[in-house]
């Protein structure tokens, strides 16, 4: 006997139904009002998310413009957790703007983006420092070599 006889078909009956309530009970496409309704919900959740960022960005300046009053505050392990702007590395490095945003593009300045904001950690910066004094020695002891 073929599965496809009257003794399946009791079967096949029950999920023929079973299939039909459930697309009945799905809406295939969204009404209007529904769809504004839920674009009312995400712009609301958006700007929400958009107010608890600008209150997080404010309470970090706070903190970076108490830390620079009271001087930086250390870490447990005594690092320094200064945050600079692009503008406060370009006077430690003495370097134009540009240089400084180029090295901070590609990585070479290890840097945070706060919101809209990047920041530059002040030891992260005085490794950076130390790094290119390093790479400025040897390059001089390879010329002094090569006399």
């Amino acid at each position: 006997m073929s599965p496809w006889t009257a003794d399946n078909n009791s079967n096949n009956k029950e999920m023929t139904s079973t299939v039909k309530e459930e697309v009945s009970r799905m809406e295939t496409t969204p009404s209007p009002q529904r769809l504004e309704q839920a674009l009312e919900v995400f712009v609301a959740d958006l700007d929400g998310l958009e107010e608890s960022l600008l209150k997080f960005e404010e309470a970090l300046l706070e903190l970076e413009e108490g830390a620079l009053k009271e001087g930086a505050p250390e870490h447990q392990n005594g690092q320094n957790l200064k945050l600079l702007s692009p503008s406060e590395v370009c006077e430690e490095l003495g370097e134009e703007s540009a240089v400084v945003y180029r090295k901070l593009r590609s990585g070479e300045i290890p840097s945070l983006r706060l919101g809209q904001t990047l920041k530059v950690r002040r030891a992260d910066l005085q490794e950076y420092v130390k790094g290119q004094q390093h790479l400025h020695l040897l390059g001089e002891e390879n010329s002094f070599r090569e006399r």
